[in-house]
């Protein structure tokens, strides 16, 4: 079950006449799950996923004949593309007079209808989305073929199926039922990166060993495809993690999964704190990190998501800072900038490290799910593991080679983006642009 703690944290807050911050090379911190942050110094954490191997192959992988007509038609139905500020007003009851009537606003409370409303929109939204992924996942040309993606398509199968089922909702009974239902398929959805990632593994394998096919088009066309589960998969998360959020009790500066204050700095230094603890682990020491810029700074996000961007891209600076310069040296400081102003159209986060740097031939493949520096013993090790969570501390400091493509899949979600560029033989700098306005609509793939 999906719980929302408020806990009162006590961080140093700089105003603008302090331009930079030092944060020292390993934290005393040890945190179990990333944590949201506001610059009110509250958070909101989530309970940690139940424990257990999950089964995925849920439902037989022969789909009956109505099944995948129903799953067909709901799969040539539009998607509906939403907004952060659309989430946020939908979330406030500002768009209640698009469902109810004025007496009916009156005589039921607010908060009570703002639910009804969303859970319906979910009801007729994640069938058509599911649906559509599923018709991605039956396509892909031999990705398809490989048994962990078989019972992805499984999964969502079954999630589709009980989705449909549910009746239109119109009393807080049905909503409550309804709560529980998305509640479950968020949670057995849970495990679907590490899954896919055991897909993408096998079809490494299977090309490999050869499948007879233009091995350099099966790789763009599954590059592609994933690119597009991943973003949807973003999208289904936010949707059914903004609902559940709603229903429990309001968090200062939240709506739902939304701070409307969220501090970069705040979310940065906590990414600090958990990449040096990785790095740590590894390596026995980690890289200095000094920030500067817009400390201040807050504007309307979702956290969880900035944390994950910023996590990835430490995480690879620290990583290769040590590595290029040794673990015995005195390693230059890593450098986050974070830029803001009254006439920008983005919040910008830079961050620089003198870690050697990428090879230009390999700076196309670092956008690719195929590719990976890691040890290929630590990726066959994290594929075969039944990890739960998305992300988190507990994973190597570079495991499955999908850390930039899916930091880069958050960034647009909202509007932004994320670029990389490189000088080799001394290091990277990672630009990572997030919308401030919060306007743009989800870029949904067909």
């Amino acid at each position: 079950m999906i719980r929302n703690l408020q806990r009162s944290l006590h961080p140093r807050i700089l105003g603008r006449g302090e331009s930079w911050v030092k944060i020292s090379k390993a934290s005393s911190y040890r945190p179990h799950r990333h944590d949201l942050f506001c610059s009110s110094a509250k958070r909101l954490t989530s309970s940690p996923t139940k424990s257990g191997i999950r089964a995925f192959s849920t439902v037989d992988s022969q789909i009956s004949e109505s099944d995948r007509n129903l799953i067909k038609a709901e799969s040539l139905r539009h998607q509906t593309s939403v907004s952060l500020q659309t989430l946020m007003k939908t979330g406030r009851g500002e768009r209640l007079h698009m469902m109810f009537g004025e007496e009916t606003r009156e005589r039921q409370g607010a908060t009570e209808l703002v639910l009804i409303q969303v859970a319906n929109f979910l009801k007729h939204e994640l069938p058509i989305r599911l649906a559509h992924r599923i018709r991605d996942l039956e396509s892909v040309p031999l990705m398809s073929e490989m048994k962990s993606v078989q019972g992805v398509r499984d999964l969502y199968v079954k999630s589709f199926l009980e989705l449909n089922a549910f009746e239109a909702i119109e009393t807080v009974e049905q909503e409550q039922e309804f709560a529980k239902l998305v509640e479950n398929i968020y949670e057995r959805h849970s495990s679907v990166l590490v899954q896919m990632a055991r897909g993408a593994y096998e079809f490494r394998s299977a090309l490999r060993e050869g499948s007879g096919k233009n091995e350099e088009e099966l790789q763009e066309e599954s590059n592609s495809f994933l690119n597009r589960f991943y973003l949807c998969r973003i999208g289904i998360r936010v949707l059914i993690g903004q609902y559940l959020a709603l229903r429990q009790p309001p968090v200062e500066n939240y709506i739902g999964i939304i701070c409307s204050n969220t501090s970069p700095y705040e979310i940065v230094k906590r990414a600090i704190d958990d990449a040096a603890f990785m790095c740590t682990r590894k390596y026995g020491d980690a890289p200095e990190v000094i920030m500067s810029g817009r400390l201040d700074l807050t504007f309307p996000y979702v956290p969880t998501h900035l944390h994950y961007i910023m996590l990835e891209l430490l995480k690879n600076s620290m990583r290769a800072t040590v590595e290029w310069h040794g673990i015995d040296a005195d390693f230059p400081p890593i450098k986050v900038v974070i830029a803001d102003g009254k006439e920008n159209e983005d919040v910008v986060v830079k961050v620089s490290d003198e870690g050697g740097g990428i090879t230009r031939s390999n700076m196309k493949k670092i956008w690719s799910y195929l590719f990976t520096t890691a040890d290929p013993s630590i990726q066959e090790g994290m594929v075969g593991t039944n990890h739960q969570a998305d992300h988190g501390i507990d994973a190597p400091l570079a495991g499955l080679g999908y850390g930039l493509p899916i930091s880069r899949s958050y960034c647009r979600y909202f509007g932004g983006d994320l670029s990389i560029m490189s000088m080799e033989g001394y290091g990277t700098d990672a630009f990572v642009y997030l919308t401030r306005l919060g306007n743009s609509r989800e870029p949904l793939p067909m």
